[in-house]
């Protein structure tokens, strides 16, 4: 049995803040991975999500070159031949969907349809793609605390309540590694609005606790993905 310890995980986590499906944050994932060749690597993904993604990527003749490429398959496309852990570490879309129902109160549900204010010409995407990263997560605050007023129970659900699984996951991932006497580091790609939060609560895991009890959460193991090297002739 693998016991979550009291202690800082972010010492045994790398965490790559990213925006989905852009060129910049496929290559940032490239590059992590080439730099520093991770046996471990952890995705904010669950089975239903990555195994289309993989499928589709495998069997796509634009594969070079596709914009529908997203940095969790590029991830796992860099590993290359190699003998790696693929970690999915993130709550089920269904779950999502399922906590999200259960939890909206009748003034959030009058509410939808809103659209929460964007500065104009602040296209996060571009932002992200010509470096600005920095304003983009700035951006990102301001408007997941507009979708905390107007949908708390939303957000609750897809920041907090996520927040809390993948950080468990990645404590137990890490606790499991120290126990088997590896204390190399998880690379994780997660959404840049989850990393703050996420390493917040690897800093004290006893706060994974507490928000997984408040949240009625039971946690589950992450989805282990082996890649076998290949060794060719």
């Amino acid at each position: 049995m693998v016991e979550i310890l009291n202690t800082d995980y972010n010492e045994y986590v790398d965490i790559v803040g990213t925006a989905h499906f852009t060129r910049r944050s496929i290559n940032d994932a490239y590059e992590s991975i080439r730099s520093l060749k991770p046996k471990d690597v952890a995705l904010e993904l669950d089975w239903s999500r990555f195994q289309p993604l993989n499928t589709a990527c495998l069997a796509c003749p634009k594969r070079g070159s596709c914009k529908g490429l997203c940095e969790f398959t590029g991830a796992a496309e860099a590993l290359g031949n190699v003998d790696a852990n693929i970690w999915l570490i993130d709550m089920p879309e269904q779950e999502m969907r399922r906590r999200i129902r259960s939890r909206m109160t009748p003034l959030e549900r009058s509410r939808i349809g809103i659209r929460l204010h964007r500065k104009v010409g602040e296209d996060p995407i571009w932002l992200w793609e010509k470096g600005f990263k920095d304003r983009v997560i700035s951006n990102s605050k301001k408007e997941i605390e507009a979708g905390r007023r107007f949908f708390p129970s939303v957000w609750g659900v897809l920041i907090d309540e996520r927040n809390a699984l993948m950080a468990a996951r990645l404590a137990w991932i890490a606790s499991k590694n120290l126990n088997e006497g590896k204390n190399s580091k998880i690379l994780t790609f997660v959404g840049a609005a989850h990393v703050e939060g996420i390493r917040d609560l690897l800093m004290n895991p006893i706060l994974i606790r507490d928000q997984l009890r408040r949240s009625n959460l039971s946690f589950t193991e992450p989805t282990l993905i082996k890649r076998v090297a290949i060794q060719k002739d």
